[in-house]
């Protein structure tokens, strides 16, 4: 027990003492931020101690139960050694959930006070932010430096001189510490240049697709840092394991070390983004002479950052006045601020606006191209009101605002080209897999055989993970350089991946991404299988393509339920809720989804019964016909004959008569009907038919061909050819050749085909009489007509 309750009250003694530390160091920022590293390592600690209490307090109520309740006043009594236990692991429950409880307590207390810490500290950063020392516009500034000068000269020559005399006493140590560092430089030049020449050929003079200059641009930045961070990185720990730093100044050699890292990845960042020497990799549209303006403000600027920086501890170091750190700030100031007018002053003329050199002949009247000097307006502007603010904020003596603007200027604007250059390199991933041309694209397309919907939705899902875990990483980057410490971007951090609680529900951004994982990966693995068995024992010449549909399309769905539940499951989600609210609300969906369920149910159950199959011939009540290509959950494609495709829903095929030609198999049976003349001799017509029946090719002779005499007609002996074919698919086939046959047969064996003799039934006499009149009516007024005429115009008679 005490292994458990130790802890407990460790936790409430931390709590008090943490309590009464934190009026000690409210003032300083540095003291908070170590009273809320102990909080948190206090909360960590609760949490463990809660968790070893809650399996025992719940085992122990296990045991409780199992005696089950204590006798009531009027029954007998229990054994002494079961009221003995019962008392034990009452106590014992008691114990424990009230050392639960004061666990629980001491978190909220420090949880409480942590907070209170995180407003201190805030409160601080404000305090000093907006902290207004002497303006360097007062001569008072310039009087207090030019008497404290000498003092300054003598203490910089003083900590300067020993570290140029320890370096000095160290030549060796020194010369091998700069050539390496100048020897890794070189040589990494000269290793990037190759692959450099074939990310972005420098004789590229055709503009490149985008997605190729992002893709160019996100893996040059990289090697365009490499050698100055590798020759910085070797230079100080060359200087620190040499021992040419000494205590005074590593604060300051560190700077200077962080100072130049900055510098190389800014320019590296920039570089890949302008490309000065190689127009048609350029990121932005831009022309030649503005990109390297550009250019050399952003390093120029990133080298004012580092300077301000590394004099600004110079000053602490030396412990000089306060005017020092004001003429500092206003020199780098006006230095930042000149760097940023320059870069508004720049016009952004667009590459393809930029005019071949004309020749000498040319007329007066050709202008040269202007653009407006503040365009973009949505990027000079800001800048052009943070140049105002810095020099605004030095002149008015606001040092800690001036300097604040100025670096985020600089982090926050290479955070953000890097969050851009990564969201491009995202882009140029997502787009890789959607497309078979490129290397990955084609080997899920053609390897794998991963339809192009599929590689959307895998490449759109890789996009949102990539982009997820981008702002899980570049957040705190921001929140760092906006002010926040590293203790609250780290708890903060903490929370969003390893869980937050959200009233009953832990949240977790690692278990989210744990579970996209594992469901993408556990239906890429279905994915494979399906197409290995369907390239495998599920060809169509291996197994029927109707038992193969349907193993495929089973394989499919339970590895989709498999991945779905192995999903929630990694994700916190209890599967026992979800059967309680699908349960709840299964009475909504047996109303409101009751056809989906209804073609959900019933394409199972062609799935299984197979009263249906892909490829089979069927007739529908309604007049579709066709062959079946696909059953799903949901509905059935039906290929009709003249090639279009016809969707039923699964229900109609259940409920409803489906003549299906090819159920069982594809024998079938083929009849064609054959009329002869009365005058043909019956015996002969039939004898004919069958010796046509039994030279057919395409007619099945086991069971034999039948031909029998149907019916006397009313205009001809009717009779039929009936054979049964392999593959009723190919009826028409037959038929063609059959009656071909009989024709041919019937020609050469003197059979006549009847001639229809339609007998006229005078039935209404009335009628005939009426349209017998009417004719010789007619015929008269004819007659009249065309009678030869006399002199007097009287007709003359015949």
């Amino acid at each position: 027990m005490d292994d458990v309750l130790g802890p407990v009250t460790r936790t409430s003694s931390t709590m008090e003492a943490l309590e009464q530390q934190l009026d000690r160091v409210k003032t300083s920022d540095s003291g908070l931020s170590q009273e809320r590293s102990e909080l948190e390592a206090l909360i960590a600690q609760t949490d463990k101690a809660a968790d070893g209490l809650k399996p025992r307090i719940g085992a122990a109520k296990v045991q409780l139960d199992q005696l089950g309740p204590p006798p009531k006043e009027n029954e007998a009594a229990e054994a002494p050694q079961i009221a003995a236990e019962r008392t034990r692991l009452t106590a014992i429950v008691s114990t424990l959930d009230g050392a639960l409880k004061s666990t629980e307590l001491v978190r909220v207390k420090a949880t409480q006070l942590m907070s209170r810490v995180q407003q201190m500290r805030h409160g601080l950063f404000a305090a000093n932010l907006f902290e207004r020392s002497g303006s360097p516009l007062l001569p008072d500034i310039w009087r207090q430096i030019g008497a404290d000068y000498p003092d300054a000269a003598r203490q910089l020559q003083a900590v300067f001189g020993t570290w140029r005399a320890i370096v000095v006493s160290k030549p060796s140590a020194a010369a091998l510490a700069a050539g390496l560092a100048i020897g890794v430089f070189a040589a990494l030049w000269l290793l990037i240049r190759r692959p450099l020449a074939r990310l972005m050929p420098e004789n590229s003079a055709v503009p490149q697709t985008y997605t190729a200059r992002a893709a160019a641009a996100t893996m040059a930045a990289p090697l365009f840092a490499l050698p100055g961070v590798a020759a910085a990185g070797v230079l100080y720990y060359g200087a620190l394991t040499s021992d040419l730093i000494y205590s005074r100044v590593a604060a300051l050699a560190l700077d200077l070390f962080q100072g130049a890292l900055l510098v190389f990845v800014v320019a590296a960042l920039a570089r890949a983004i302008l490309e000065p020497r190689r127009p048609a990799w350029r990121l932005v549209n831009l022309a030649d002479a503005p990109s390297r303006s550009l250019l050399g403000s952003v390093i120029a600027i990133a080298v004012v950052y580092a300077a301000d920086d590394v004099l600004k501890d110079t000053i602490s170091l030396l412990i000089l006045p306060l005017p020092f750190s004001v003429v500092l700030s206003l020199i780098t100031s006006l230095a930042f601020a000149a760097l940023l007018l320059r870069v508004v002053a720049t016009p952004f003329v667009p590459a393809k606006l930029v005019s071949p050199p004309v020749e000498a002949e040319a007329t007066a009247s050709e202008a040269p191209l202007r653009v407006s000097r503040l365009r973009p307006r949505w990027l000079k502007l800001p800048l052009l009101a943070v140049a105002i603010a810095i020099v605004g904020a030095a002149f008015t003596g606001y040092i800690a605002l001036s300097r604040f603007a100025a670096g985020q200027v600089v982090i926050t604007g290479s955070a953000v080209v890097l969050v851009i250059l990564l969201h491009l390199a995202i882009e140029t991933v997502e787009r890789a897999i959607i497309s078979p041309a490129t290397l990955l694209g084609g080997w899920l397309a053609e390897g794998l055989r991963v339809e192009k919907p599929q590689r959307r939705l895998l490449a759109r899902t890789i996009s949102v993970v990539l982009h997820l875990l981008l702002a899980t990483f570049a957040l705190p980057g921001l929140l760092l350089a906006w002010g926040f410490s590293l203790g609250d971007v780290m708890t903060g951090l903490s929370s969003a991946m390893f869980g937050f609680q959200i009233g009953p529900l832990r949240v977790s951004l690692v278990r989210i991404l744990a579970a996209a994982g594992l469901f993408l990966g556990l239906l890429f693995a279905t994915r494979l299988l399906q197409r290995w068995l369907q390239s495998g024992m599920l060809r169509p010449d291996k197994m029927d393509p109707g038992i193969g549909n349907s193993i495929h399309q089973g394989i499919g769905y339970a590895g989709f339920s498999l991945a779905a539940l192995a999903a929630i499951s990694a994700g916190g989600i209890d599967i026992t809720n979800l059967a309680i609210v699908a349960g709840a609300l299964s009475v909504g969906i047996g109303f409101g989804l009751q056809s989906i369920v209804n073609n959900f149910v019933s394409g199972l159950i062609l799935l299984v019964e197979r009263p249906i199959k892909v490829g089979d011939w069927i007739v529908l009540r309604g007049g579709g016909e066709g062959h079946v290509r696909s059953i799903s959950v949901r509905s059935t494609e039906i290929e009709t004959f003249d090639r279009s495709s016809l969707i039923v829903p699964n229900s109609e095929l259940i409920s409803n008569v489906v003549t299906n030609w090819t159920h069982r198999n594809a024998l079938g049976r083929v009849a064609i009907k054959v009329n002869a003349s009365y005058k043909s001799d019956p015996e002969q017509v039939l004898q004919v038919l069958r010796d046509v029946a039994k030279a057919s090719p395409l007619a099945m002779q086991q069971p034999p061909p039948a031909v029998s005499f149907d019916n006397l007609g009313p205009d001809a002996l009717e009779f039929s050819i009936l054979v049964v074919v392999a593959d009723i698919n190919k009826a028409g086939d037959v038929k063609t050749q059959l009656r071909t046959a009989v024709h041919k047969a019937f020609a050469a064996n003197g059979i006549e085909f009847p001639t229809p003799e339609r007998d006229v039934y005078l039935r209404d006499l009335d009628g005939v009489k009426v349209l017998i009149a009417r004719v010789l009516e007619e015929r008269a007024r004819q007659g009249t007509q065309n009678a030869p005429q006399t002199v007097d115009g009287t007709s003359k008679p015949n």
